[in-house]
């Protein structure tokens, strides 16, 4: 179904979304929010045309107006992947100026061949709606001990929400405040192991081509009873189908999203996807001298909103703690996704060794930080052995509880035959 200027759930859709799925289900609201913002919040022609730079030689650049394809084109496409909160909006921002040509967003997908689309895919908040029009990948990665506060601060802006009936009452939130703390620790206490291993699972689901972590079943991807996610101990996972079928998951560059917002790294950074993009069917990147200028001139001139925006208002993000048992498991996994991606079949691996160098910095910059909370212990709350209930009926009042409930899942007449022996039922 493809939805353009028309109502859903008695609200105007401002923009082009897509909504596809093997199964009958709502629009994910943080991805379909962060696709229609530019169009629902800010109407101003400036923020519908997006400035970018062209060559004009010797190292120099100018910036223009930025354009889609044409409908008529047929270009060799790239998936742009991330984890939510991995830095996507800094990754397309540049590629529109390295290239010229519009960046489309998964929630947005016209049907069309595009060139580039932008994906959270596979995470819950991620839709595969392009198909099999795209053909190789570029993977952003941003460490686990900011990109998953961030995810957080879009959920609660948004307050939590599932269906767009929910979310568009806090649309003109995003990109304003931070969460407040009291909901983050509450959040985070819940969340916090399952969205580790989702920001490591999500890495392993594009090296592997495929690793696919959920049941088949699983349709949100969420492992919510009576679903589980697999685990590590049951690898070899089965392959995807969408990377058997519709696109080589492999990449072909890995993004470092501290490392491209850093003077000193940043070209560097866009450098990798230019030569990903740099060739291939369709697809124009302004020059290898210019793209310095290009990467100066993006971060000066972009004009959509990002995290940077909420600095304006409430709590700064180094006030969004772990605990030192969390620090410890974020540490622990990138020492094990380091050890996993230095070795074996990754030994000889480009791509696989810009992961590990980014693993490096990482659990430095955990490690530092850990260290500094074992010497100043923060002060713990007493135990309470009713805690993780309360934080479940928490979540279930602020509207992201069990996407998976008997009620909820008995009114899907196509899918409840086919799960109800997984409630003790019969269809």
């Amino acid at each position: 179904m493809v939805a353009s200027l028309r109502h859903y759930e008695g609200h105007p859709l401002p923009c082009t979304v897509t909504l596809k799925s093997s199964i009958l289900r709502s629009v994910k609201p943080v991805v379909f929010m962060l696709a229609c913002l530019p169009v629902m919040i800010f109407t101003i022609n400036r923020y519908l045309i997006r400035d970018l730079s062209i060559d004009l030689g010797e190292g120099n650049c100018k910036w223009t107006e930025s354009f889609p394809l044409p409908l008529d084109s047929d270009p060799l496409g790239t998936l742009v992947a991330s984890y939510p909160g991995g830095g996507m909006r800094v990754t397309w921002q540049q590629l529109e100026g390295l290239t010229g040509i519009q960046v489309g967003d998964d929630y947005e997908y016209s049907g069309k061949r595009v060139g580039m689309i932008k994906t959270q895919w596979p995470h819950y908040e991620g839709i595969w709606s392009y198909g099999s029009t795209l053909d190789q990948v570029i993977y952003v990665i941003r460490n686990p001990r900011w990109a998953i506060p961030s995810f957080h601060h879009i959920l609660s802006e948004i307050n939590y929400g599932q269906e767009w009936g929910e979310v568009f009452p806090y649309l003109s939130s995003v990109f304003t405040q931070r969460a407040p703390m009291e909901n983050w620790i509450k959040w985070r206490d819940l969340k916090f192991e399952e969205e580790i291993n989702l920001w490591a699972w999500h890495i392993d689901y594009y090296m592997e081509e495929g690793s696919q972590y959920w049941d088949d079943l699983d349709f949100e991807r969420v492992g919510q009873k009576p679903f589980f996610f697999n685990t590590e101990d049951m690898k070899p996972w089965p392959k995807n189908v969408h990377c058997i079928t519709d696109i080589d998951c492999s990449p072909k560059a890995v993004v470092s999203y501290e490392k491209l917002r850093k003077h000193g790294t940043g070209p560097i950074e866009l450098r990798k996807m230019a030569e990903a993009l740099r060739g291939k069917r369709g697809m124009t990147v302004i020059s290898d001298e210019a793209i310095d200028c290009v990467w100066f001139e993006t971060f000066i001139h972009a004009k959509a909103p990002n995290n940077d925006n909420r600095d304006h208002h409430g709590n700064a993000k180094e006030a969004y703690h772990f605990t030192i048992d969390q620090m410890q498991i974020i540490t622990n996994k990138l020492q094990f996704m380091k050890d996993k991606y230095s070795s074996g079949e990754w030994e000889n691996n480009a791509v696989a060794q810009d992961l590990v160098l980014a693993f490096d910095d990482y659990i430095a910059e955990v490690g530092e930080e850990l260290l500094y909370l074992q010497a100043n212990p923060p002060p713990t709350p007493a135990p309470n052995a009713a805690y993780n209930d309360e934080l479940v009926s928490w979540y279930e009042t602020v509207g992201a509880g069990n996407r998976y409930a008997r009620d909820k899942v008995r009114q899907m007449n196509g899918y409840w035959p086919l799960v109800a022996n997984l409630y003790n039922e019969t269809a």
